[in-house]
């Protein structure tokens, strides 16, 4: 299979699978907006929490709040008015979305609700991004020289892993691998940002923890064909486990 072709210069990729979850709580998106500069797109992942419907709602919610924000910079440039830095538009989505899974959080039904968050937010005129993130989905960037992590997980074991208290085997293994100490609906909830620039057969990656929990990152290939590439990636954590929802969504520059 070809990979997606958005425009004459990007190629996109998306799987997800549910795994051996009974829902798939993962949420991701791929949204490409032409605007009179050129083309803004839009790349996002996202892992709720609270079980069953909730954590399912969390990840739309915040995801639909980040491509609110995408579309509402895009109409912007639409109207001639000038344009404000991409961190910017990834810090009001952000901010949108935090406010709106806090907001849903509080609902009979939806309390203890929350969400990773990991985006990619791309303007071909300029050749650059911004990556906004929080929780511990990953955004990596790549190309021919590999493959190379842009943002560090917000959960107690990767706070430890930093200290030195764990070692990374530890980490692998530890019970509380999957406690979030930062996340949307959580207390703390501050999300990072990171400005990236990409040259020719370069990409960015951004995967939920279902993905790199079972398939470390020194094994992925990322290949001529980008979607076939991110098939072959999940049906390897599928075969080596699968207890979890698998994401994946990539964008290369050709």
């Amino acid at each position: 299979m070809e990979p997606m072709r958005i425009g004459p210069r990007l190629s996109v990729a998306a799987v997800s699978h549910v795994g051996r979850r009974q829902n798939n709580e993962d949420f991701h998106r791929v949204l490409p907006l032409e605007t009179p500069a050129g083309l803004l797109l839009l790349l996002a992942v996202a892992d709720g929490m609270g079980g069953l419907e909730a954590g399912e709602w969390a990840s739309k919610l915040a995801i639909e709040a980040l491509s609110e924000a995408a579309r509402g910079y895009a109409e912007h440039l639409q109207s001639g008015r000038p344009a404000v830095g991409l961190a910017r538009v990834m810090e009001k989505g952000f901010l949108l979305a935090r406010r709106r899974v806090e907001r849903e959080a509080e609902r009979p039904g939806r309390r203890g609700m929350g969400t990773t968050l990991t985006a990619f937010l791309y303007a071909d005129w300029i050749k650059e991004g911004v990556v906004g993130h929080i929780g511990d989905s990953r955004a990596y960037r790549f190309g021919p020289t590999g493959v190379f992590r842009l943002t560090e997980d917000h959960s107690w074991v990767a706070e430890r892993l930093k200290e030195g208290v764990l070692t990374r085997t530890e980490a692998e293994r530890h019970p509380y691998r999957n406690v979030l100490t930062r996340a949307l609906g959580l207390p703390e909830a501050r999300f990072d940002l990171v400005e990236v620039r990409l040259a020719p057969g370069e990409g960015v990656l951004l995967v939920t923890d279902g993905l790199y929990g079972h398939v470390p990152e020194e094994e992925w290939r990322l290949g001529r064909d980008l979607q076939a590439s991110l098939e072959a990636m999940v049906a390897e954590a599928l075969r080596r486990g699968g207890d979890d929802n698998v994401t994946a969504v990539a964008l290369r520059v050709e």
